[in-house]
């Protein structure tokens, strides 16, 4: 029953299948191995009086009004409500774009309506539902059109009950015993329909434990294959003082520790396999152009992919400081004569090294003899991006940077197919941003300040929204295309917009043009968050803050403070919650990106610093949250597994391998 087609359940025909394909779910197990991104506590009851802003509340209704819908003018959105009380206060339960809701509304008073409780709005309970028992924990699945809560629950329970009896336990009951998981089946069950907390809790946990485990244990195993692969053997001799005669300031100390480490891959026989990690402006470059000026020594060319065209023109531009005329740049703009004349040099290795965004890798460009591959800036490269390589080298060195910290104790885990070096401190005279937390109150209050700062100091600015548009749902979220028709009226200065959904000419043509001070204030989502160095922009105000997490706030914040000016982030946010303001305090007291994604892991937990599901399989627990104890319990137990040479530790490795068989080409930093 486990392989069996989800067709065979009843309602799911090929059109709705098709809709579970979108979310990688075919078989019976692939659906019982698709977790719930959240949970909803409806297990108890609330008086309508106690409500705090976003609760997910029962109510007990003891009056019922009668339902009315209407239309709002100029728009496509209907507004459905229905007055409901408990005796402690009254709401209005309320549907947007749903008329159809209010033939579901009871026509007698008694029983119970759930729904998310928004003040804001005016005492209002969002897309509610009235039932007659107390619902309990219920889970949250991951969504697309054509499927909602209820389809996803119903073929879940369908399939557990098909299948539970095949549902075996991998790990073994030695393993179980020893960190008190709960039998799989039973971890299973009490994920997709937890009797309580504490059930929840135990499987969430058994079943993150597992994931780690098995996972863990597949990135040592690809670390052991890569081992035993033979690389290029570069000669390092004295290559570090040359280097650091042509570069025109002095490494900090934990650049020339890395440049060491760097230096030490390439002269090993084995392919370097190096994770750079280093905070937002921490000099991660200068370690690029010395692995790729060492590989020029010893002959090989080398390749820094980045992930924008502009990106790659910074690039572009420190590489001919240090090669000259043997730098070259592939970008999209460049005429059909200039690229096949440029792919020409590449081929005959008389440019030694090239920049431009992932087509490096791809199709008609060819290298000599490739030595090493730099990707910058949050780059998939994974095993699929190697396997590309395998047509321009055997088997080169690999360096990847990113710019967004994650703490130690989690990279051990999450990349523990990689060597990991940590950049930890600044160069010189880096003036840290000034951050300031603004409530709503204070908005057009900074909105003038940035407008009086633009004009007298001749700085730009960003703007970033959390979405594109505005949402019925999210009516106090502002979103980028209302801010920029906002601040267009209201500023006397150059406004303009950058989203997601424009094309990537129109993006880049955008970005040049404000990197050239065209224009003034730049609003835009988060695609700037992997963007040009501007060294102007010293101020950015963040809308919404409250709606990122702190990782993804001091990778925004980097953007600015790139200039010898001091620089301003302000985080606004109209939410009441005191977490939420100590949450964005820890922005407003420290610029150390590894503190600061500390404290994000303390809060969050780790499943936001972890990849996505493959085809209905569970990456290390992304989907469940788990807490730091459980992913490193697991990592230490997946360590000593793979060093004992016992038939469980090869079973469990062959099942790491199957487990992960179909993803393995996806695996890669992101």
């Amino acid at each position: 029953m486990l392989n069996e087609a989800l067709t065979s359940i009843k309602g799911i025909g090929p059109t709705r299948a098709e809709r579970f394909a979108a979310l990688g779910l075919f078989t019976f197990s692939d659906l019982i191995c698709f977790m719930p991104r959240e949970y909803r506590d409806y297990s108890r009851v609330t008086n309508i009086c106690d409500l705090k802003q976003d609760d997910y509340a029962v109510i007990r209704v003891s009056e019922l009004g009668s339902p009315k819908t209407v239309r709002i003018p100029r728009s496509h959105l209907t507004v459905t409500t229905v007055s409901v009380s408990d005796g402690t206060g009254r709401l209005q339960a309320t549907w947007y774009n749903q008329a159809y809701a209010a033939k579901n509304v009871p026509t007698a008073n008694g029983g119970y309506v759930i729904g998310k409780f928004d003040k804001r709005r005016g005492m209002k309970l969002l897309q509610p539902v009235f039932t007659s028992v107390i619902p309990g924990i219920q889970p949250i699945y991951p969504l697309v059109k054509g499927l909602n809560q209820s389809i996803i629950r119903n073929a879940v329970r369908i399939a557990l009950n098909s299948c539970r009896d095949e549902i075996t336990d991998e790990l073994g009951e030695s393993i179980r015993k020893e960190f008190s998981l709960m039998p799989k089946a039973d971890a299973l069950e009490n994920a997709h329909f937890p009797q309580d907390a504490a059930s929840l809790n135990a499987a969430r946990r058994s079943i993150a434990f597992e994931d780690a485990l098995l996972f863990t244990i597949m990135l040592a195993y690809i670390r052991s294959l890569r081992s035993r692969e033979k690389g290029i053997s570069f000669d390092v001799t004295g290559i570090k003082d040359e280097f650091l005669k042509l570069i025109p300031f002095a490494l900090t100390n934990a650049q020339s520790r890395i440049i060491d480490e760097i230096a030490c891959d390439m002269h090993s026989s084995a392919p370097m396999n190096r994770l750079i990690q280093g905070d937002v402006g921490s000099g991660k470059t200068v370690l690029a152009l010395y692995a790729m000026y060492a590989a020029m020594k010893n002959g090989y060319q080398s390749a820094l992919m980045a992930p924008t065209e502009i990106l790659a023109q910074q690039h572009y531009k420190q590489l001919k400081s240090i090669f000259g005329e043997k730098a070259a740049i592939i970008t999209g703009r460049q005429t059909k004569k200039q690229r096949e004349e440029l792919i020409g040099k590449i081929a005959e290795g008389k440019v030694t090294a090239v920049t431009g965004t992932h087509a490096l890798i791809e199709g008609d460009v060819k290298f000599r003899n490739l030595g090493i591959v730099i990707t910058d800036e949050q780059h998939r490269f994974g095993v699929q991006q190697r396997a590309k390589l395998g047509s321009k080298a055997a088997t080169p060195d690999v360096m990847i940077m990113s710019a967004t910290p994650i703490p130690r104790t989690l990279s051990l885990i999450l990349y523990g197919d990689l060597d990991v070096s940590i950049l930890n401190d600044m160069p010189p005279g880096r003036i840290p941003v000034n951050t300031k937390y603004v409530p709503q109150s204070k908005r057009i209050a900074m909105y003038r300040y940035i407008e009086k700062t633009v004009q007298e100091k001749g700085i730009q600015a960003y703007v970033v929204c959390p979405m594109i548009e505005d949402n019925e749902e999210m009516e106090s979220v502002n979103s980028a295309e209302a801010v920029f028709d906002e601040l267009s009226e209201m500023l006397s200065v150059r406004v303009a917009l950058m989203h997601g959904r424009m094309k990537n000419a129109e993006k880049e043509s955008t970005m040049e043009a404000f990197r050239r001070g065209e224009i003034d204030v730049l609003v835009s989502t988060t695609v700037i968050e992997v963007g040009v160095d501007v060294p102007n922009a010293n101020i950015i105000a963040i809308e919404s803050a409250d709606r990122f997490g702190l990782a993804q706030l001091h990778q925004l914040r980097g953007r600015v403070g790139r200039g010898n000016m001091e620089s301003y982030c302000f985080l606004l946010s109209d939410s009441d919650s005191k977490l939420v303001r100590d949450r964005l305090k820890t922005l407003t007291e420290t610029n150390d990106g590894f503190k600061i994604a500390e404290k994000d892991l303390e809060i969050r937990g780790p499943g936001d610093f972890i990849g996505t599901r493959q085809h209905g399989e569970v990456s290390l627990g992304a989907a469940l949250g788990a807490d730091m104890n459980t992913l490193l319990e697991a990592h230490e137990a997946a360590k000593r597994i793979m060093k004992e040479d016992t038939p469980d530790c090869r079973r469990l490795i062959d099942k790491a391998k199957q487990k992960y068989e179909r993803s393995y080409k996806d695996i890669a930093i992101n």
